[in-house]
């Protein structure tokens, strides 16, 4: 539903119009019977890309997430191949270096 407001009822009473634009309603603002601009509720950009058919919201219930993997074996951990790739520590894995002269495989 739209309602036309002029600017001068507008700033009379903003607190209204801005409650009734939250509340769903679409006011069309015009100044000396010149449609100006649109107030309506703001609308979050998820709810703006549901609204256009860009995304459809997941139904159901989501599924559990796996238990976490274990990740202990005594070797290298993801941070030490890390740092080696930075170049902060030397080659934190077993056999040679890779893109060396002894990775020849």
């Amino acid at each position: 539903m739209r309602v036309e407001v002029g600017v001068r009822e507008l700033r009379e009473n903003l607190s209204t119009w801005l409650d009734r634009a939250a509340a769903g309603e679409e006011i069309l603002v015009t100044e000396r019977g010149k449609p100006k601009a649109v107030l309506s509720a703001a609308e979050t950009a998820w709810d703006r890309m549901v609204r256009e058919g860009r995304i459809t919201p997941a139904r159901g219930n989501p599924r559990p997430l796996p238990p976490p993997m274990k990740w202990d074996d005594g070797g290298p951990t993801l941070m030490d191949y890390l740092w080696w790739s930075r170049g902060k520590i030397p080659w934190p894995g077993h056999g040679p270096e890779p893109g060396t002269e002894d990775d020849e495989a």
